[in-house]
């Protein structure tokens, strides 16, 4: 892996940890009702989608198996048109995307 993909493989990690943080004290209710909860979560989740947009096409080849290409989407919505975020489908990505890109993230690190 080089350096560039490192780096944003590194700070992706620090977003999920977050968002973990964040995510196992409240309810989707909680989210839902919550607009400064809504912006925070969502803009880890635009970060990590810019992250991935700058890794390398060799490494996302090499990991086919995390969906890049809907990742960075998702992160050109919520960069382009926020207002177009569905908050119920923020919650559901963070409930079952987003374990799946922290546990392939963290096979990087060994963890």
């Amino acid at each position: 892996m080089n350096e560039r993909d490192r780096a944003n493989i590194e700070r992706i990690a620090e977003e999920l940890r977050y968002i973990k943080s964040v995510t196992e004290k409240i309810s989707r209710e909680e989210f839902l009702r919550d607009d400064t909860l809504q912006h925070a979560l969502s803009m880890s989740i635009l970060t990590i989608g810019e992250c991935a947009n700058h890794l390398s096409d060799e490494f996302k080849d090499c990991n086919q198996q995390i969906e890049w290409v809907q990742i960075v989407a998702v992160r050109n919505i919520a960069a382009h048109g926020y207002w177009q975020l569905d908050m119920r489908q923020v919650w559901q990505a963070i409930e079952e995307d987003i374990p799946e890109l922290d546990t392939f993230i963290r096979g990087l690190s060994g963890e």
